[in-house]
Order: C-alpha cells, then sequence, then structure tokens
C-alpha cells in the first residue's frame, strides 16, 4: 500500500517544491521506498533532483483521462522516481484538473497502477493553493504537509493553508532566520496560531539550499554539515514517524 503525502503552499516563494525534492532525497537516502509526482506546472522538480533536461512530457501534459503513468517514471540521479510535471499548456492543466475534479479517486489509482513497492511513500508537489490539483491532492492524501515561509506573507496567508489542508493538516515553518527580530517575532505569531499542527521542526534560511539546487545535488552531499540539511533530515525523521503504519506494529528507523 501506498502511502500519499501531499506537500502544498498558499504562499509564493513559500520552497514547497525545494523541501519536496531535498525531503524525497533524504528518505531514499537512508533507503526509504519513495517516489515523487509533480502537480506543478512550473516542471522544476526534475532539476532540483538531479536531472539536467526538464521533462517535455509528463503527468500534465497527459491531460484528460491519462491511459497509464508507467511510462512516464523517470530515474534520477538522487535515486528518487519521478513522475514529472511535463512542459504543459494551460489548456492541457485545466483538463488534468477536470479529470481530477469528475474522478477524485484517479489520482491514488493511477499511482496504484504503477507497481511501486509496497510501503513506498509517494510526495506529490502541488501547485500553489488554491487550485482543483491541489485540492484534488489533498483529498486523495495520507498526510497534508504545508510548508509556511517564515515571512510576512507566510503568516497573513497561514488560516488559507490551515482551511484546505483540513483539520490534519501539518506544517513546517521554511527560512527562519537564526538572528532576525522580526524573523522570530513571525515564528512565534506562527506557531501560536498553528499549534499542534506545527511540526517540531523549522528549516531555517541557508545559502546552502541554493547552491545545491544550482548543482542538482541533494543537500546531505552538497550541504552536508548545513543547518538546512540539518533540518531536512530531522523532517524527514519525523514524516517517518508521522506516517508509519501502527496497524502493523512495524516502528520505522531514522532516515
Amino acid at each position: 500500500m501506498l502511502t500519499l503525502i501531499t506537500v502544498v503552499s498558499s504562499a509564493g516563494g513559500a520552497g514547497r517544491s525545494t523541501v519536496t525534492a531535498h525531503l524525497a532525497a533524504q528518505l531514499a537516502q537512508g533507503e526509504h521506498p519513495v517516489a515523487v509526482i509533480e502537480l506543478d506546472a512550473q516542471n522544476s522538480l526534475g532539476a532540483l533532483l538531479g536531472l539536467s533536461a526538464a521533462s517535455e512530457k509528463g503527468v500534465l501534459t497527459l491531460g484528460e483521462a491519462p491511459a497509464g503513468w508507467r511510462s512516464l517514471l523517470s530515474d534520477t540521479p538522487a535515486k528518487v522516481p519521478l513522475l514529472p510535471a511535463g512542459r504543459a499548456s494551460a489548456a492541457q492543466v485545466a483538463a488534468f484538473g477536470e479529470w481530477l475534479r469528475r474522478e477524485p479517486a484517479g489520482l491514488r489509482r493511477q499511482l496504484d497502477a504503477l507497481g511501486l513497492p509496497d510501503g513506498t511513500r509517494v510526495l506529490i508537489d502541488t501547485s500553489r493553493l488554491p487550485g482543483v490539483t491541489a485540492q484534488a491532492a489533498i483529498a486523495a492524501s495520507d498526510l497534508v504537509l504545508g510548508v509556511v515561509p517564515v515571512t510576512t506573507t507566510g503568516y497573513v496567508t497561514q488560516p488559507d493553508l490551515m482551511t484546505a489542508g483540513g483539520p490534519g493538516c501539518q506544517m513546517v515553518a521554511n527560512f527562519a532566520a537564526a538572528n532576525s527580530a522580526l524573523g522570530t517575532d513571525l515564528m512565534q505569531m506562527i506557531q501560536s496560531r498553528g499549534g499542534d499542527a506545527i511540526v517540531p521542526v523549522r528549516i531555517h534560511r541557508d545559502d546552502a539550499v541554493g547552491t545545491a539546487a544550482a548543482g542538482g545535488l541533494p543537500l546531505f552531499t552538497h550541504g552536508e554539515g548545513s543547518q538546512a540539511a540539518l533540518d531536512i533530515l530531522h523532517l524527514a525523521a519525523w514524516l517517518l514517524r508521522a506516517t508509519a503504519r501502527t496497524s502493523d506494529g512495524v516502528e520505522e528507523g531514522s532516515p
């Protein structure tokens, strides 16, 4: 059985795709089965996972009623199987959204048909909320992870994220600044509003993230020893615990 984890944001520039890519790479490094599907028309996840060229074809380019996604599944240098978005037109994105609207179970059905190993965690990188694809992914997921940038915009749009993500939405703060009075105040307000839904890990603003992205390398190799790499390691450990299958009594290890 697959575990679907939808990664969402309600603020522009939240770092959602970057968090998704580095989190998936960290899980793969720990030999935990993981895959990523990209539902964001920016089509940038391949580069973040080490591919030298963006995929022309992807799940969004297939449009309405896709026959199957197996042929689209790509290996990446980060050892994370990727279903890319592809270079989709506005009409293709709209057709994909219409398909999801009519067949809300279609997303999980297509992912189940890929033949991924049992227990694979599938991270779903969505477009920014609100949007049909993001809402459909939320409805299909086992866990919703909202990325909240520690910025004024992140704080202002946090209620939108909480509403769209539903009562089970968990939120991780991104771009936390260690030596900023404003950042500290914003972090406290975000935590106060989110309460127990705030993940006990924050991702700090770190130049290593941009350097790793430019090199198409995961943080655990290109940014080894950086604060952000440590943050992603801790976030991966949290995610493993949050999505462990307690029904079979299996305790997941650390990434």
